[in-house]
């Protein structure tokens, strides 16, 4: 036998090296015969089945096809790698050295192999013949699938796997279901169930991975539409933000869809446009109710948000009145109207229109609506601007006359809430009485105040009281308001010495005509900080009692309030002041003897404050001088003992008022 395999060998390598030719003219792939395009075939082991493709890990058997017959002694198959379809034969064409045991071939990896048979015609000599042919091999990985519950007892299955050219599902141990391609299928499993998805491949049906996964429990999202905020006139941009969306598993199902219906229509809703997964999302949209849908897996079922209503607002005016409107429609539990940014006015549900009538002619203003859904969504409608127009006159303006710290006559229009008129138009005020009657330039709203520069004493000599007359930016001219006086204040000393005050003034008559009036008197300090403050006077005079001691000029003005000003708004009067006079007691002697009795020379008086006090002896040298009350004298002179005689003293000062206060006299010294 060993010869006769050496002998087989050294034939067969003889007749592969070709003695009388060029060996490569020997390893020749061969034509098939007529009527055989296949020469040879694969069988799986296992089965017995020709196969097509190879699986990794599955024997297979190679054998003549066509009926051909070769005796097992002259046959021979190789397996070797290769790529693309090239067909590659056994190195050096060496058969025997790579022939496979008992014709049969197990892959261990996932590539293209060349199977290649060779036949002998005789073990005594001659040319052999060989067929190749390519195979794939295939792997068996468990296919990639993912499972969600649906609604009615149903899952999503979706195979994302691209290895295999089919697939198979099982329902727990029910019957295969396929074939099934690559992507999304519903099937009849409730939570709980085991689905078994099997992958094959067309060419060898006996290659297949498996995998299995439970259905898990249906779980509802409730999505929501948080915030709807329409930018402009609509049709136009709309800006949403979303709550309770899916993540879809797949582009082929979206698994969230934003749906509008027209407000004639509420409960017909129609798509606009499906989408993955955004928190915020902005639509061209239009007029409407817009809701979001989430679809389960299957896009059988699905759970809807409440509706929010995209509402386009409008606006006109007419005769000082501008009239916002819109259209009502939605589950809508309120709405807040917005002007120029602030709340406006709080309506309810099916309200479609509002007048606001607290506008000025001329003024440009800005409108926004503001929506609270029953459920606790907000919209904010588009956004309108008009401007007021109007051919009626405006309400005569609120006119008050008050005096500043500077004694200036000051005249201020206002509205009668007391917030400033209405820029653009124009004021005339006018004074009668007084210095004599006098209509003032025009001056415009956006000012609203004028200085009468009348003098001070003229006005105290015959007051006055001012109207003022409107002219808005429509051209539209308000009567005259009603006269306003200011208080003009005076006061005077009520006793001899100053120590009390009598204050009179005039009476302050206000926008509101014979309204009544309060008056509280103000004492004040030179800057102007309030010292003092009576309680509320409905006459028009008082007595200051007490007067502050420490101050020569004691300055007063007078606060009204009612009459027709509006709340938290006053007139004051001019600021009246009382001078009132220093004085001086400096005693003509003192006994600087140690025993504790008119010891020292010291002043006394009112209102010294800035002097000077100067004492000369008998030959005309100053013995003490004092610029400070605290400052006394002992009788002592450069250091010298008291001397017993008389001497003379002189006291200067500049007043509050500005004017000297001078005074002399003579003091004794005594022991």
């Amino acid at each position: 036998m060993k010869s006769l395999f050496l002998f087989r060998k050294f034939w067969l390598l003889l007749l592969l090296a070709g003695a009388a030719a060029p060996a490569a003219a020997q390893c020749v792939i061969n034509t098939p015969p007529a009527g055989c395009p296949v020469p040879f075939v694969a069988i799986d082991v296992a089965t017995g089945q020709e196969v097509q493709a190879l699986c990794v890990g599955r024997p297979v058997r190679f054998q003549p096809a066509c009926g051909r017959t070769v005796a097992a002694n002259l046959l021979y198959y190789t397996a070797t790698i290769t790529s693309g379809s090239t067909l590659t034969l056994p190195p050096g064409c060496d058969f025997p050295t790579y022939k496979l045991v008992n014709n049969t071939f197990t892959s261990g990896s996932v590539n293209l192999i060349t199977i290649s048979e060779l036949s002998n015609p005789s073990t005594s000599g001659g040319t052999g013949t060989i067929y190749a042919r390519n195979f794939q091999v295939y792997g068996s990985p468990p296919p990639l699938i993912t499972v969600q519950a649906c609604a009615r007892n149903t899952a999503s299955l979706l195979i994302t796997d691209n290895g295999y050219d089919s697939y198979f599902a099982q329902i727990d141990s029910g019957p295969l279901i396929g074939p099934l391609a690559r992507g999304t299928v519903s099937l009849p499993a409730a939570a709980g169930s085991t689905i078994t998805v099997t992958g094959h491949y067309n060419t060898n049906t006996l290659c297949g991975g498996q995998t299995s996964a439970v259905v898990p429990a249906l779980v509802v999202q409730q999505p929501r539409i948080p915030t709807l905020t329409v930018q402009g006139p609509l049709p136009g941009p709309i800006d949403f933000t979303f709550s309770g969306l899916r993540q879809n598993t797949t582009t082929v199902l979206l698994a969230n869809l934003l749906q509008v219906a027209d407000p004639a229509t509420p409960t017909r809703f129609r798509a606009v446009v499906g989408f993955a997964a955004p928190t915020t999302y902005s639509q061209t949209g239009f007029q409407g109710l817009y809701r979001l849908a989430n679809y389960d897996p299957c896009g059988l079922d699905s759970t809807f948000s409440e509706p929010v209503p995209a509402i386009n607002l409008t606006a006109a005016s007419a005769n000082n009145v501008n009239t916002v409107s819109w259209l009502a429609f939605g589950p809508v539990a309120s709405y807040t109207l917005l002007r120029n940014g602030t709340p406006l006015a709080t309506l309810p549900a099916g309200t479609s229109h509002y007048d606001d009538a607290g506008v000025a002619c001329g003024t440009r203003y800005t409108y926004r609506l503001q929506t609270t859904t029953v459920g606790g969504s907000t919209a904010l409608s588009s956004e309108v601007a008009v401007q007021t127009v109007s051919a009626l006159p405006p309400p005569p303006p609120l006119l008050n006359a008050s005096f500043d710290l500077q004694n200036r006559l000051t005249l201020t229009a206002s509205q009668a809430s007391g917030a400033a008129l209405a820029a653009g138009g124009q004021l005339r005020y006018s004074r009668q009485g007084g210095p004599g009657a006098l209509d003032f330039a025009a001056v415009p709203t956006a000012t609203d105040t004028l200085r009468d520069p009348a003098p001070l004493a003229t006005l105290l000599a015959a007051p006055p009281c001012y109207t003022v007359r409107l002219q808005d930016v429509c051209g539209n001219a308000a009567v005259a308001s009603l006269p306003t006086c200011p208080s003009l204040l005076t006061v005077v000393a009520a006793d001899p010495e100053g120590l009390t005050a009598r204050l009179n003034w005039s009476a302050f008559r206000g926008p509101g005509g014979a309204a009544s009036v309060s008056y509280r008197v103000l004492t004040l300090a030179p800057d102007g900080t309030v010292l003092a403050t009576s309680a509320a006077l409905t006459g028009l005079s008082y007595l200051d009692a007490n007067p502050p001691i420490d101050r020569q000029i004691v300055r007063y003005r007078v606060q009204a309030s009612g009459g027709g000003l509006p709340a938290g708004t006053v007139s004051y009067s001019n600021v009246a002041s009382l001078v009132r006079q220093p004085r001086l007691i400096v005693p003509n002697a003192f006994t600087p003897n140690g025993d504790g009795l008119n010891d020292v020379l010291e002043l006394k008086g009112r209102y010294l404050s800035g002097f000077t006090f100067v004492v000369i002896d008998r030959n005309g040298q100053e013995a003490f001088r004092a610029t400070d009350r605290s400052q006394t004298w002992d009788g002592t002179i450069r250091g010298h003992a008291p001397v017993n005689a008389a001497y003379v003293w002189r006291f200067t000062l500049r007043d509050e008022a500005g004017q000297d206060f001078t005074q002399t006299g003579t003091v004794t010294i005594l022991k």
